[in-house]
């Protein structure tokens, strides 16, 4: 049954609900649904109007029940509560003539330390033979992840906060009994908590399941009526007391860009954004291979989103002091649209990618990474 098919079930429900509580106080919130997903069978995409369709009727049921609900506080489910696809313009905040409406939210990102189970490992071969395993990561807290993280926390702002819509990241945490290093899991709460502090306009709400077995998140005893974790306990009391190291503080204006994380395909990405890039450089070390077979390609995607490859020459490659090698590639001539690409195709045995750096036309807003975990490193460990 189709989401559409429910609606006059889902009206009737909420009606039921709105009359029943309508003369209770402002600390009553309701929130449409949670986690929804519907599908449009035509193109088997998120079906967008389905749920605006049921957002608005969701809104005008509370409003229309009188009493209190006239200026109830109500959530509106994002897409599938995710940030990404709540961010696609198809997405529609309802009418409300109380301007009283806030967007839920969940953040499990990034989902393999987040999410992914201990024993969910599996191995994947490349054509040439090498084998990468995946599985979840048990620990988390390098330039790049603290990179996404804060521009996740600017897309919410730019695109609800700023736009008189709060955000209510209604679920946050990570599993507990995978094997991840607990020290990761005090880093990543205290970033996304220290974040929404700092924000005006975004909140987050950690889940919580206290029941100490594997696949769940486990931070408070309830039963007991203590924390498992007393520096993660104290993190919070300290984030609340305002009396925590605050990100903000080490924003700073850029316009370069720098990863040196190596992903499963030996690679180094940066995504762009749409940001206009001006130059490139690549940092790399090279053991016994000649230049002309070191087996080193650069890609972006064009305009309608083909993958395109940058071409460079041996004039274009360095020597460095301390005997790494620059790759320098003046790009300002072409429009990179997503993402700019270094892979090692052959050659891997010979050759080590140390770090991928992008010049910009313009500058922008990013964190000091390495004075912001150095600051907040009494608190995680």
């Amino acid at each position: 049954m189709s989401g559409m098919e429910v609606k006059d079930k889902y009206i009737n429900l909420w009606t039921q609900i709105a009359n029943e509580f309508k003369d209770y106080n402002e600390y009553l919130i309701f929130e449409s649904m949670d986690s929804i997903y519907f599908i449009d069978y035509e193109t088997y995409y998120f079906d967008y109007k389905t749920l605006t369709n049921l957002n608005q009727a969701f809104v005008d049921t509370i409003r229309n029940s009188g009493g209190n609900n006239i200026e109830r506080l109500l959530i509106i489910a994002g897409a599938n509560d995710e940030i990404e696809l709540s961010l696609s313009s198809e997405y529609k905040i309802p009418i409300d003539q109380s301007n009283k409406l806030a967007i839920s939210l969940h953040y499990y990102i990034p989902y393999d330390f987040v999410m992914e189970y201990y024993y969910d490992p599996y191995n994947w071969t490349n054509y040439e033979g090498f084998t990468y395993t995946f599985g979840p990561k048990l620990i988390w807290g390098n330039s790049m992840e603290y990179k996404n993280m804060f521009e996740d926390f600017e897309l919410m702002k730019k695109f609800f906060v700023d736009k008189g819509i709060p955000v209510i990241i209604s679920e946050v945490g990570v599993l507990t009994e995978e094997k991840k290093e607990m020290e990761s899991i005090r880093e990543y709460l205290y970033m996304l908590f220290s974040l929404s502090s700092d924000y005006d306009g975004i909140m987050c709400c950690l889940w919580d399941t206290s029941n100490k077995v594997f696949g769940n998140m486990n931070f408070y005893d309830r039963t007991n009526d203590i924390w498992y974790d007393e520096k993660l306990k104290n993190n919070f009391i300290q984030i609340s007391k305002r009396k925590h190291v605050h990100p903000m503080e080490f924003f700073i204006n850029t316009n370069f860009e720098s990863n040196d994380i190596i992903n499963y395909v030996y690679s180094l990405c940066i995504y762009t954004k749409n940001k206009k890039v001006l130059k490139i450089f690549i940092n790399f070390e090279l053991t016994g291979i000649l230049f002309v077979d070191i087996g080193l390609h650069v890609y972006t995607d064009n305009k309608v989103g083909d993958v395109v490859e940058i071409n460079y020459g041996k004039n274009n490659i360095k020597k460095q002091y301390d005997g790494t090698y620059i790759i320098s590639i003046d790009v300002s001539k072409i429009n990179c649209y997503d993402f700019i690409e270094a892979t090692v195709i052959k050659g891997m045995n010979f050759i080590t990618l140390h770090n991928l750096t992008l010049e910009y036309e313009e500058s922008f807003l990013s964190i000091d990474y390495k004075s912001f975990k150095n600051a907040i490193s009494n608190y995680i460990y």
